[in-house]
């Protein structure tokens, strides 16, 4: 029987282990270093730890080894998780690009899991551009393909993300069920990391419809979770929604306190998108509360962390306040 040195460490990255994943992964001999896989599987596990711009370039070798070796299997999948890389940096443009050909590979090799998830990730760049009708047509797109192939994680990630794309659009009876959808679809999947995400959510739209306590519990739950596994942005936003729910209680120190962890977080990671989404709600907090010179500073940050990742009305909107 042939040897499989990475066994362990794929099992662990498939299983959401990827602290585990990262210690195998380390253990292995040079030459399993030099492989395409190795560098793919330490892409995966750097994406999900917050290593963004390590899990970026790791992607990329993998892809043109894989491309190199004429599998194109291997080069959809790291061509889909350098995309990834590229979305968590902000260079949506070429996120845009890399979610694109992976999508056109996983449709030519008949992959509908890997085309669902690249129709999800589509979507999630057309929501950072504030392209809501594109992206709400992408996550249909992918819910539909994650049903065909019976994925209830992808199920899970594709009704998280219209949740809170109908939760911005104003549509709240929708993000609710949406959000109830996503949180069933990732307890059917034992994914405690999405499950953590889809509660977080589901706890901002219940805020939303005024139910403060219950939004308090879940957003709770879904630190705890995220805290639990290791999901620095899962952390980060389940604490922008609690400072939310603060805020709307009157808590306003609370608030401001849970704003500014979620700012630590999303600068240690270097994630724009959260930095710009933490940065508007200090803003609004600060205006609320009289500090207008801090919550124009906010805003002004909010704006060139938008404006990093290309979503320019989402600057344009923050210079306004």
């Amino acid at each position: 029987m042939l040897s499989d040195p990475l066994r362990s460490a794929r099992l662990a990255v498939l299983g959401g282990r990827f602290l585990q994943a990262r210690d195998e992964l380390e253990r292995a001999t040079p030459d399993t270093r030099s492989s395409p896989e190795w560098q793919l599987l330490s892409a995966m596990a750097g994406w999900r730890l917050g290593e963004f711009a390590l899990s970026r370039t790791a992607a990329i070798q993998a892809r043109d080894r894989f491309r190199a070796q004429g599998d194109a299997d291997g080069e959809m999948r790291a061509e889909n998780v350098a995309a990834a890389g590229a979305f968590a940096l902000g260079d949506l443009a070429d996120a845009e690009r890399g979610f694109a050909r992976a999508l056109a590979l996983a449709d030519r090799l008949t992959d509908d899991l890997m085309a669902a998830r690249c129709a999800n990730n589509l979507g999630n760049v057309s929501y950072y551009l504030a392209r809501y009708v594109t992206a709400l047509s992408f996550y249909r797109l992918a819910t539909a393909t994650f049903e065909k192939a019976a994925s209830w994680k992808g199920l899970a990630e594709g009704w998280l993300n219209s949740t809170i794309v109908l939760r911005e659009s104003g549509d709240l009876a929708s993000a609710e069920d949406a959000a109830e959808r996503a949180v069933g679809a990732a307890e059917q999947a034992g994914e405690a990391r999405i499950m953590g995400q889809a509660l977080a959510a589901q706890s901002e739209a219940t805020a939303s419809l005024g139910d403060l306590d219950l939004a308090r519990a879940q957003a709770e739950r879904a630190l705890d979770l995220a805290t639990e596994h290791h999901d620095p942005l899962g952390e980060a936003e389940a604490l922008r929604v609690l400072s939310l729910i603060s805020r709307a209680a009157g808590e306003f120190d609370r608030a401001l306190e849970l704003g500014q962890q979620t700012l630590v977080i999303a600068e240690r990671v270097r994630h724009p998108w959260t930095i710009g989404e933490a940065q508007r709600e200090l803003g609004d907090l600060f205006r609320l509360v009289g500090r207008d010179a801090d919550a124009q500073g906010a805003f002004q940050a909010a704006a060139q962390a938008f404006e990093k990742i290309g979503a320019v009305s989402r600057a344009d909107a923050m210079r306004s306040r």
